[in-house]
């Protein structure tokens, strides 16, 4: 059986790859940054699947060269999933993108290196439809503007790293790429994943730490389908040279929040006016990228991964649900 290294293995979406991995009977191989963190991934696993998992770990950071050619020897493939997320606005722009796009050709090239044919990138919507509010329906061919105002540097280095890849690629035909575009992941997590970003916006909302929703759609997709995606992008072969748009659907934050409270949650309701918005990110930075979609309908059309990835996401209700008493079980 085919052995398969996942980057950035303690994350929320890698876990769940890693679960799929395993029911497919794939050999997996993890990188951390540090492996004082395996045995916590190997207990979640274990405890997910209620069972034993032979799991093998490797130490490497996208910010240094030391760790790649060992984490890549005898593998097959690379699941490349981890990327740095700021928990504050960085300082400078490039403290984000320089460590994105080098630690991405690091993956490209160690894989290069290695032999390694099949490499597939966990990017981002993000790297699709930022600085574009002229365009009202999204598609794989459609790139983020990185020089358009309030981009934030989280999205220029996530296109930036994807463009790099492609760019790789184009110059190493031995390497067959495949990216998955993600939109807001949602669903329950395997282990502690409060620090996660797209879950934090969640128990924002949950906890009421949000007191008002702004007047912006919201596109959500689950944890799991975006798991099964990468496994048929690694499966079908049709899905070597192409991105993914993964959405289950695009909704107005207020729609969220009503489906909410319908299924007995006590979800803030009231629509902030657009100028408060504006008005406080002045002084937070982390709404000036929000502001930027205040009033914004826009689609993402997910017609490719359907085709060719069998893409048939889990319902909302039952992403809510599920994401819902995830983290009620560890707020508790």
């Amino acid at each position: 059986m085919k052995k398969v290294l996942v980057t950035g293995a303690n994350g929320y979406i890698a876990k769940h790859i890693i679960i799929e991995l395993l029911k497919k009977k794939y050999i997996v191989k993890g990188s951390v940054r540090d492996l004082k963190y395996s045995n916590k991934i190997e207990a979640d696993l274990e405890k997910h699947l209620d069972n034993k998992v032979n799991i093998e770990f490797c130490q490497a950071s996208l910010d240094s060269d030391e760790g790649w050619l060992d984490a890549a020897d005898g593998c097959d493939i690379i699941l490349h999933t981890a990327s740095p997320f700021p928990s504050k606005a960085p300082k400078a722009d490039s403290d984000l993108i320089i460590p994105a796009k080098e630690g991405t050709i690091r993956i490209l090239n160690a894989a290069l290196n290695k032999s390694i044919h099949r490499v597939i990138i966990t990017s981002s919507n993000a790297a699709v439809y930022d600085g574009n509010r002229h365009i009202f329906k999204f598609n794989e061919e459609i790139w983020t503007d990185v020089n358009a105002n309030s981009v934030s540097a989280y999205t220029k280095s996530k296109t930036l790293a994807e463009k790099a890849a492609w760019e790789f690629v184009s110059n190493n035909s031995l390497v067959k790429l495949t990216t998955i575009n993600p939109v807001l992941v949602w669903g329950p997590g395997i282990g502690n994943h409060l620090s996660s970003a797209s879950l934090n916006i969640y128990k924002m909302i949950m906890k009421r730490e949000m007191p008002m929703i702004p007047r912006m759609k919201v596109p959500l997709v689950d944890v799991r389908d975006v798991a099964k995606a990468h496994i048929e992008a690694i499966e079908n072969n049709e899905s070597i040279g192409k991105r993914f748009l993964l959405c289950e659907n695009t909704y107005w934050m207020k729609d969220v929040s009503l489906k909410m409270k319908s299924l007995g949650y006590n979800a803030p309701t009231t629509v902030a006016p657009d100028l408060l918005i504006r008005f406080l990110a002045l002084f937070d930075s982390t709404l000036k990228e929000a502001v930027t979609k205040l009033g914004y309908d826009y689609h993402i059309d997910t017609k490719q991964a359907k085709e060719i990835l069998k893409f048939n996401p889990i319902s909302l209700e039952d992403t809510l649900k599920d994401t819902h008493n995830y983290l009620n079980t560890l707020l508790k």
